[in-house]
């Protein structure tokens, strides 16, 4: 269950994240641009949506427990985009005009979505990531057997040395 949702938050993260960086990178070249100082142009709240992109990036790549689909679903989307974009410029430009196209657009022309693409496939080739929960099957006698030295353990025929047994 955990590779189908893995899957399914994979594919919804492609557009999230070209919405966010697609959205931010206007702002952000209008104060390169010299339009205005850093805090009196949109660029801090620019500056916000990119941190949300990188923690959800973040999240996906570094969470050892979830699936490694979801990272790499996202990924190959992201080397998908850039590849239809070098191979085929033109399907890039039917997208309708929506908040962050633009912006996607400009980073998918330099192939900068490449790399963290790249970087989110990676967690794939990670065999220990496809496994569930790790240690699920130590038991309690097992987890204290190697806890203490045999000089501290009594055998069971040990003669009683001294004092009464009530029984």
């Amino acid at each position: 269950m955990r590779h189908f949702v893995g899957f399914i938050v994979g594919l919804l993260f492609v557009p999230l994240i070209l919405a966010g960086s697609g959205w931010a990178l206007p702002r952000l070249r209008e104060v390169g641009e010299g339009a205005g100082t850093f805090l009196t142009s949109p660029a801090p709240v620019a500056v916000v949506v990119l941190s949300g992109v990188a923690f959800l990036v973040a999240l996906a790549v570094g969470m050892p427990r979830l699936t490694p689909l979801l990272p790499s679903i996202t990924g190959l989307g992201l080397a998908g985009l850039t590849a239809a974009h070098e191979m085929r410029p033109e399907l890039i430009r039917n997208v309708p005009e929506l908040p962050g196209v633009e912006g996607a657009r400009s980073l998918l022309e330099l192939g900068l979505y490449l790399p963290l693409a790249l970087a989110l496939v990676v967690p794939l080739f990670f065999p220990h990531r496809w496994r569930g929960e790790l240690g699920a099957g130590i038991d309690e006698e097992e987890y204290f057997h190697g806890l203490y030295d045999e000089d501290y353990e009594q055998p069971d025929d040990a003669e009683d040395r001294g004092g009464s047994r009530r029984r």
